[in-house]
């Protein structure tokens, strides 16, 4: 799952180190475009829908974050 989800982001972001970097979007790495084309992957890759109450800055400030969140909902 965390190496599907890392790759992903390397497809959207290849310029930036993703793995243990924190403040992605409080650094501006992801932008709210770019976390929209996000969630967007992780339905079409792995099936799992992230409901908009959930698409806050915290839960995609870092690939654990997104993980976890991702995780979250993988078992609903």
């Amino acid at each position: 799952m965390r190496e599907k989800i890392l790759e992903i982001l390397e497809d959207l972001i290849p310029d930036e180190e993703i793995e243990g970097r924190t403040g992605l979007v409080e650094d501006r790495i992801l932008s709210s475009f770019t976390i929209l084309n996000l969630i967007s992957e992780i339905y079409d890759e792995l099936d799992i829908e992230i409901p908009v109450e959930d698409v806050v800055p915290e839960n995609f400030d870092s690939l654990d974050a997104i993980v976890a969140v991702v995780e979250k909902y993988q078992q609903v």
